[in-house]
C-alpha cells in the first residue's frame, strides 16, 4: 500500500486522528477508505429510514388500521430496538463491508450467509424501488413529465454518485437529511397545533381503532420496511471512522429520530386528511400540508419528500452494493464483483444494484413491494439477533465488541420472536417469496460456492461435538476485523511501544527458538510459565503478516488472563525467520516478529493495538529493520515521535532523578513518561511512582522537543 501520512496528535490520543484500514496480509482486492464520521452515520441511517414510510405509506397503512396507523409506526420503532442493539454489537466487533451478510456468514456459516446476502441485498433493492415509486408520485406534482422515465434517470444519477465515492455519497446524504428534518419539523409543529385546535372529535382521529389489535399487528409488519435502514450503516462499517463509538451512537440517534418523525408525522396526516381521500393518496403529506401551511411551506414539504426519497435511494445503493462485494471476497460470487474502481468503490455492485432497482420499479406494484421488502427486513433482523446468540456462545476470544447489547440473551430472543410473528402477519405471498429466494440462495451456494469455499461459521464452535467441523481460522479473521477499528482515546499505543523488549537473534534461528526467547521475557513480565506462553500463541492462531520487498514482518497475538496491561516483545532477525503453517503462515520469510501479549479482560483494546502496530509496519518496517538501537526501533514505530531511554545509575548523569516522583518531573511540553522498568519488570506508571536506583526510564515526545540521543534526560 502507499505510504500513509500520520499527524502528530496529543500523546494520549495517539492514532485516533488518523484512522485507517490496514492490510493484514495478501489476497485483498483493495481497501475501502475510513472517511465516514458520526454525522455521516446518522445521515446514512436516518436518510435510509425517512422516505416512503413517511411520505407514501401512511395512506396504505391507514386504509388497513385507520388512525391507529400512527400507533403502528411507534410500535414498529420500539420493536426494532432489539435488532438495533444486535446490529450495533456486531458492527463494533466486525466492522467489515457487507454488514448483515458478513455477520451472518461468519456466525451461521456460508450457506446461511449466501441466503442472507441475497435476501438482504434484495430487500434493499425492493426498499429503494419503493422509494422511487414515492418519488414519482411527488414529482408529478411539480413536473409535467413521465414519472417512470424520470425515476429511471434518477436511479442512473445516484448510481453514478456511488461509483464516484462513498464520502461524496455520504456528504450528499447529510445535506438531504438536513432538508428533510427541517421541513418535517415545521410540518409537525403546525400540524399538531391544528390537530389540538380541532380536538379529538373535530379531527379525523375518531374512531381511533377501526380494525382492532389485529389490524394494527398487520400494519406493524407492513411498515417495518420503514426501519430497514438500520442495517445499511453496518454494511458500510469498514468505511466508518472509530466504528466502536460512532456506529452505536449514530444508529440509536437515527432510530429515535425516525420513530418520532414517523409517529408524529403520520398522526398529523391521519388527523387532517379525510379517510376517503387519504386511503388512495400516494402523496399524503403534501395533501395534509395544504391544509395547514402557506404555499411556500407546501412546496418545501414537496422538496423535503424528494430529498427524503433521494437520500433513501442514495443510501440504499451505497449499502446494497457492498453485499455483492463482500460475497465475492468470500468466494460466494465471481471474484470480479469484489474489485474496486479507481475511485475506491465497488463499481460492479453499484451498477448491478441500480439495474435491479430499475427492474423492480417497472415490474411490481406499490403494496407488493412494501410487503416483500418488509418480509426480508424482518428475516434479516431476526437472523442478526441469532448471530449475536451464536457468537457469544461460541466463546471465540477475539469476539470483543466495544458495544455489548444489554439484557442478553433476552433481547435477542425477543427480537427473533418479533420477526417471526410479523412475517406471518404479512400474508402468504410474502412467506412464499421468502421461501423461494431462500431456496435459490441455498441452491446457488451448493452449486457454485461450495467448491470455492472452505470455511465454517461460529456455530461450529458452539456445537463442538462436530469435531473437525470447527473452523480454526475464524478466530484469526475476527481478530483482524476487530483490529481494523483504529485506536480509541483510552488505548495507550505509545506506552505499549515504550514498554516493549527488543531482542535480536542470529542467522539460522527458527520460529520455535524465536518464540521461546520471546516467551521467556513475557513469562517474567506476566507470571505465566514459558511453555504456557508459547502454547497460548500457537493455540490462538492470530498472526498477521505484513509483506515487504526488504523487511517483511509478522505480528503473533495471544490473550492472557493473568495480565491487565498489554506487553510486546520484538524479535529481529536480519537473516529472516520462516513462518510455518502451524503459526498461521505459509512459508513466508520475515525479518521481525512482534509478539503481542494482550489481556483477556479487554481483548478489543489488545486487538486494536495490534492493528495499529501492523498498520505502522506497512510504512515503517524498513526503518525498524535498519535501526541500530532499541530506542531507534521504538521511534520507528511512532512516526513523528521520539523515544529516549535512561538508566538511573547512582554514578550516572541522571542520578538526580533517583528518589523523585514521576508526577514531580518537569518535562518539556508534550513529553511524557511512557514506561518505568525495574529489574526487567515494567511498573504501573502514575504520578505517585517513586524512581529508584537502576530503574530504566522511557519517555516519549515530539521529535522537535526531545534531546539528542546520549544527552541527559530533559528534566528541569
Amino acid at each position: 500500500p502507499p505510504p500513509a501520512l500520520y499527524p502528530a496528535p496529543a500523546l494520549r490520543g495517539f492514532g485516533r486522528t488518523s484512522p485507517r484500514v490496514t492490510r493484514m496480509g495478501k489476497g485483498n482486492h483493495g481497501r475501502l477508505t475510513r472517511s465516514l464520521g458520526l454525522r455521516h452515520v446518522f445521515a446514512l441511517s436516518t436518510g435510509a429510514m425517512l422516505s416512503s414510510g413517511l411520505f407514501l405509506l401512511p395512506g396504505i397503512a391507514a386504509a388497513k388500521a385507520g388512525p391507529a396507523a400512527a400507533l403502528a409506526y411507534l410500535l414498529a420503532g420500539l420493536l426494532a430496538v432489539p435488532a438495533m442493539l444486535s446490529v450495533s454489537e456486531l458492527a463494533t466487533a466486525l466492522p467489515k463491508a457487507g454488514g448483515a451478510y458478513y455477520f451472518l456468514e461468519r456466525a451461521l456459516g456460508p450457506a446461511v450467509g449466501t441466503v442472507a446476502g441475497f435476501g438482504t441485498w434484495l430487500s434493499l433493492v425492493l426498499k429503494d424501488a419503493f422509494a422511487m415509486v414515492g418519488m414519482s408520485a411527488y414529482l408529478v406534482l411539480i413536473l409535467d413529465v413521465n414519472a417512470t422515465v424520470l425515476a429511471l434517470v434518477l436511479i442512473a444519477m445516484f448510481t453514478l454518485v456511488n461509483v464516484v465515492g462513498s464520502k461524496a455519497s455520504a456528504s450528499l446524504q447529510l445535506v438531504l437529511v438536513v432538508v428533510v428534518l427541517g421541513a418535517m419539523a415545521w410540518f409537525i409543529v403546525e400540524g399538531l397545533a391544528e390537530t389540538a385546535s380541532r380536538g379529538f372529535d373535530g379531527s379525523n382521529l375518531d374512531p381511533f381503532f377501526t380494525t382492532g389489535v389485529s389490524g394494527i399487528a398487520t400494519v406493524v409488519g407492513l411498515v417495518f420496511v420503514s426501519f430497514g435502514g438500520l442495517t445499511k450503516v453496518a454494511s458500510a462499517a469498514e468505511e466508518v471512522e472509530d466504528p466502536s463509538h460512532r456506529i452505536p451512537l449514530g444508529m440509536a440517534l437515527s432510530l429515535a429520530t425516525a420513530t418520532a418523525l414517523y409517529t408524529l408525522g403520520v398522526l398529523v396526516v391521519v388527523a387532517l386528511v379525510p379517510p376517503d381521500v387519504l386511503h388512495g393518496d400516494l402523496a399524503p403529506v403534501h395533501t395534509a400540508a395544504q391544509a395547514i401551511l402557506p404555499k411556500v411551506g407546501v412546496w418545501l414539504v414537496v422538496v423535503a419528500a424528494l430529498a427524503a426519497f433521494s437520500s433513501a435511494v442514495n443510501a440504499g445503493i451505497l449499502a446494497a452494493a457492498r453485499y455483492p462485494m463482500a460475497m465475492a471476497r468470500d468466494g460466494l460470487l465471481p471474484a470480479r464483483m469484489g474489485t474496486l474502481s479507481r475511485f475506491g468503490t465497488p463499481v460492479v455492485g453499484v451498477v448491478m444494484t441500480g439495474a435491479a432497482i430499475a427492474f423492480v420499479v417497472l415490474a411490481f406494484d406499490i403494496e407488493s413491494i412494501a410487503k416483500l421488502a418488509s418480509a426480508f427486513v424482518l428475516l434479516t433482523l431476526g437472523l442478526v439477533n441469532l448471530a449475536v446468540l451464536v457468537l457469544r456462545a461460541s466463546e471465540i476470544r477475539s469476539y470483543a465488541p466495544a458495544f455489548r447489547s444489554p439484557l442478553y440473551p433476552f433481547t435477542q430472543l425477543a427480537g427473533m420472536a418479533i420477526s417471526g410473528y410479523l412475517i406471518v402477519r404479512l400474508g402468504v405471498s410474502a412467506l412464499v417469496f421468502v421461501v423461494v429466494v431462500s431456496a435459490l440462495g441455498w441452491a446457488w451456494h451448493h452449486l457454485y460456492a461450495t467448491p470455492r469455499t472452505d470455511r465454517a461459521g461460529a456455530i461450529r464452535h458452539v456445537f463442538r461435538r462436530w469435531g473437525r467441523g470447527v473452523d480454526e481460522t475464524l478466530e484469526r479473521e475476527i481478530s483482524a476485523a476487530m483490529a481494523g477499528h483504529g485506536l480509541r482515546s483510552v488505548d495507550d499505543y505509545p506506552g505499549l511501544i515504550a514498554r516493549a523488549v527488543v531482542l535480536s537473534v542470529p542467522a539460522g534461528t527458527d520460529i520455535t527458538e524465536a518464540a521461546a526467547r520471546a516467551a521467556a521475557v513475557l513469562s517474567d513480565r506476566i507470571g505465566v510459565p514459558t511453555e504456557l506462553v508459547t502454547e497460548r500463541f500457537l493455540e490462538t492462531g492470530s498472526l498477521w503478516i505484513q509483506p515487504s520487498d526488504d523487511h517483511p514482518t509478522a505480528t503473533p497475538v495471544a490473550l492472557f488472563d493473568a495480565i491487565q496491561t498489554d506487553q510486546l516483545v520484538i524479535v529481529r532477525a536480519a537473516a529472516g525467520i520462516r513462518i510455518p503453517a502451524a503459526w498461521g503462515g505459509s512459508g513466508e520469510l520475515v525479518n521481525a516478529l512482534f509478539f503481542l501479549a494482550g489481556t483477556s479482560s479487554d481483548p478489543g483494546r489488545s486487538l486494536r493495538l495490534a492493528g495499529e502496530l501492523a498498520g505502522f509496519l506497512h510504512s515503517g518496517a524498513r526503518a525498524c529493520g535498519l535501526a541500530t538501537t532499541e530506542a531507534e526501533v521504538k521511534s520507528s514505530l511512532l512516526p513523528g515521535w521520539a523515544v529516549r531511554q535512561y538508566a538511573l545509575l547512582p554514578e550516572g548523569r541522571d542520578a538526580d532523578l533517583i528518589g523523585r516522583r514521576v508526577g514531580g518531573l518537569d518535562l518539556p511540553e508534550g513529553v511524557e513518561v511512557a514506561a518505568v522498568t525495574r529489574f526487567g519488570v515494567p511498573l504501573l506508571v502514575d504520578d505517585s511512582l517513586v524512581l529508584e536506583s537502576d530503574d530504566q526510564l522511557t519517555i516519549v515526545g515530539p521529535e522537535d522537543v526531545m534531546p539528542a540521543p546520549g544527552a541527559p534526560a530533559p528534566v528541569a
